[in-house]
């Protein structure tokens, strides 16, 4: 399991344990209070309540720029650094918002080549989600090809922007390079490659009994607990609500670019998982017609427009669900920002979700929930 657990300094309630759980993904740490059980293991043992122990990856970014603000350069710095997995997502919500405040209007190529970086990112964020859980699963080995799907697209991206995270290829008013015919050709040759080979595992997966008895049915989220929660996302879609943003609230390139809801009714760990295998297939096809349709022309707005005076805001659809971004600048700089990405929402309704869980099942369920902490902290 990827847990680590320690009895904890509280004093427990009479017939409950109560164990101190760190994840190791991300850093979530758990208070749990189980309800011991007879078996010989005691992996029997069920999650009487629960506590999300939170502020070990917050660096105070809002706080910060609100003190004393940040030139643009910096704050660009900023945002992307923020987190490694959403870090598209997050850069595109802010230069977006920057760009709504100067009247600024991205040349369409900019628009369709950013589009394909959030795009590989989501599938990169994916994969690696969904080799986590299938390791939790014991299916090491299928758990290994999403990790080598995923490096491949990793491998792909990075031979066009020179990184394969932190790309630093947003910026206001467009890209900071462009693309070429042979870096076009060879994303495109990786992404089809790519999404045959998963194509095939996706069907195995979804028919996996082994999968199916584990993960069926484990922290299941009706659709209105979503809608009051204000879930995001996989999480959310997984639980039937239909809201995606790049079809909802399309903005730059998917204005132009349709792309296809993906959702499941069911609300529990095998819907979450399918739903982010089966946005890895959509986000293949979104990449390919992307780059078939690129527009000739600038990568970013003529010389001699600056960041202007004033408030925007801008909402993108990350790999976890909505990011937005509301910004407050001068020519000088940042003054203010609120950044609301979407594994925030996600964090409240934890401790709820745990609460009637066996201890074995912990791990899967919070692993469905895909939770990045440097974001919903940042």
């Amino acid at each position: 399991m990827a847990f680590g657990t320690a009895p904890a300094q509280d004093t427990p309630r009479a017939g409950v344990t109560t164990f101190k759980v760190a994840h190791a993904a991300g850093g979530l740490v758990l208070d749990l209070d189980l309800q011991p059980s007879n078996d010989l293991l005691g992996w029997g043992a069920r999650v009487a309540d629960a506590r999300t122990g939170l502020g070990r990856s917050r660096i105070g970014f809002e706080d910060r720029v609100a003190d004393g603000g940040l030139d643009w350069t910096r704050a660009l710095s900023a945002v992307e650094g923020l987190c490694g997995s959403c870090s598209q997502a997050n850069t595109l919500a802010f230069c977006q918002a920057v760009e709504a405040a100067s009247r600024m209007i991205v040349p369409p190529r900019a628009a369709y080549l950013r589009m394909v970086l959030v795009e590989t990112e989501r599938i990169a964020s994916h994969l690696m989600n969904a080799g986590l859980m299938l390791d939790a699963l014991g299916l090491h080995d299928r758990a290994a090809i999403m990790r080598d799907l995923r490096e491949r697209m990793v491998h792909a991206t990075a031979e066009w922007t020179g990184a394969r995270v932190h790309h630093t290829m947003i910026t206001f008013g467009g890209l900071t390079r462009n693309m070429d015919e042979i870096a076009g050709r060879n994303l495109t040759l990786a992404a089809r490659h790519v999404e045959r080979a998963l194509r095939g595992q996706v069907s195995a997966l979804i028919n996996s009994r082994e999968v199916v008895r584990r993960l069926a049915g484990l922290g299941t989220i009706t659709a209105p607990e979503a809608l009051v929660g204000s879930l995001r996302g996989p999480v959310a879609r997984a639980s039937g609500l239909a809201v995606d943003l790049r079809a909802t609230w399309p903005t730059g390139a998917y204005e132009d670019e349709a792309v296809t809801i993906v959702a499941q009714r069911n609300g529990d760990a095998f819907s979450r998982l399918v739903v982010r295998l089966l946005e890895c297939l959509e986000s293949f096809r979104v990449i390919e017609q992307a780059l078939d349709d690129l527009p000739s022309g600038p990568i970013r707005v003529r010389a001699g427009m600056d960041v202007r005076e004033g408030t925007g805001i801008s909402r993108v659809e990350g790999p976890r669900g909505e990011v937005f971004c509301w910004i407050q600048g001068t020519h000088d700089g940042l003054r203010a920002i609120h950044l609301s990405t979407g594994s925030h929402p996600t964090l409240g309704i934890v401790p709820g979700l745990l609460r009637g869980t066996r201890l074995d099942d912990v791990d899967l369920l919070v692993l469905s929930l895909d939770i990045c902490l440097a974001c919903a902290e940042r």
